[in-house]
C-alpha cells in the first residue's frame, strides 16, 4: 500500500470526509485511518455487502435503496464505529449547502487534531478553498489537503464516510436523535458553536489562496483502474488512465497482510 506521494512530503495517514443531505438534515462524517487500515475497512464493507447489490469501487451509498438495505448500512457503521466522527446540521437557517459541509468538515478535522494526516475531500478545488478557509478560521492554518473527484469510488475510507453520512442522514429527523445514533452526531451549531462563527466568517470573507498537495490525479473509468489508483495513492480527476492494470499485486499484498477473504474477493474482479 503506497503512501500518498506529495513530492517532498508523503503521508501514511488520511482523514477522508464525505457528507449527505436528506431533506433539511446534513450529516458530515470524517474517517481517520492509516493506509494499512484501509484493507480492514474494505474487507468489512465487502462482508457487509454479502447478499446486497453493492460493490466497492463501483457503487456509493446512493446507488443502493436505503429502506431495502438498512442492515447493510448498520453493519458497516457498527463495525467501523471506532473510526467515525460525525456532526449534524438541522437546516432551516438559510445557510448555503456547500458552506455547511465545508464548516462541518473543518470542525471535524479540527476536533481530530491529526497534524500528520492528509485530508481527502470529495470534490474539486472549490471544495478545497471553502474547507481550507473555514479551518483557518478555527485553528489559524490549513492542514495538508487533496481533492478527489468521486472519492467514494477510489478510497474505502471515503466510501465508509459516504455510507455512514447517508445512514445517519436517514436516521436523524429530530435533535434528540443526534445523541441516539451510532456514532453520535452532535449538532454543529450547538456543540461546536465556538467553531461555527469563525469558520463560516473566514470562509465567506477570506480571499487567501489555499494550497493543495501535488498528489497525482487520474480519472479512472473502471473498477480495476480505480483499485490501482487507490493502491498507489492517486486521486480521482485529471487525465484518464489509459491502460487497465492488473489487480494481482493488490491481491497478493492483501494476502500477505493476512486478509485472505479480501484477497479472494479482489481476485474475482
Amino acid at each position: 500500500m503506497r503512501p500518498f506521494d506529495a513530492g517532498d512530503d508523503s503521508y501514511a495517514r488520511s482523514i477522508a470526509i464525505d457528507a449527505s443531505t436528506i431533506g433539511d438534515i446534513t450529516v458530515t462524517v470524517a474517517v481517520s485511518a492509516n493506509r494499512i487500515d484501509e484493507l480492514e475497512i474494505l474487507e468489512s464493507i465487502y462482508e457487509a455487502a454479502e447478499g446486497f447489490p453493492f460493490f466497492p469501487f463501483r457503487d456509493k451509498s446512493h446507488d443502493i435503496e436505503y429502506e431495502e438495505s438498512v442492515e447493510f448500512f448498520e453493519t458497516v457503521v457498527d463495525t467501523n464505529s471506532h473510526r467515525l466522527t460525525a456532526t449534524t446540521h438541522l437546516g432551516q437557517d438559510g445557510s448555503d449547502q456547500e458552506r455547511i459541509e465545508a464548516v462541518q468538515s473543518a470542525v471535524l478535522v479540527s476536533e481530530l487534531g491529526l497534524d500528520d494526516a492528509l485530508v481527502i475531500l470529495d470534490g474539486n478545488e472549490d471544495k478545497a478553498e471553502r474547507f481550507g478557509r473555514g479551518i483557518t478560521g478555527i485553528v489559524g492554518s490549513c492542514p495538508p489537503i487533496a481533492t478527489c473527484i468521486q472519492s467514494e469510488l477510489y478510497y474505502p475510507t471515503s466510501l465508509l464516510a459516504d455510507i455512514c453520512a447517508s445512514h445517519l442522514a436517514y436516521q436523524i429527523d429530530h435533535p434528540r436523535h443526534c445523541s441516539e445514533v451510532t456514532p453520535k452526531a452532535p449538532i454543529t451549531k450547538e456543540t461546536f458553536n465556538h467553531y461555527w462563527g469563525p469558520a463560516y466568517n473566514e470562509m465567506v470573507t477570506s480571499s487567501d489562496a489555499i494550497y493543495t498537495e501535488p498528489i497525482e490525479q487520474r480519472r479512472a473509468d473502471t473498477v480495476r483502474t480505480r483499485m490501482n489508483c487507490w493502491f498507489e495513492g492517486k486521486m480521482g480527476g485529471g487525465e484518464p488512465v489509459r491502460f487497465d492494470s492488473s489487480v494481482q499485486p493488490i491481491v497478493q499484498y492483501a494476502r500477505n497482510q493476512g486478509y485472505e477473504e479480501l484477497a479472494t474477493k479482489l481476485s474475482e474482479i
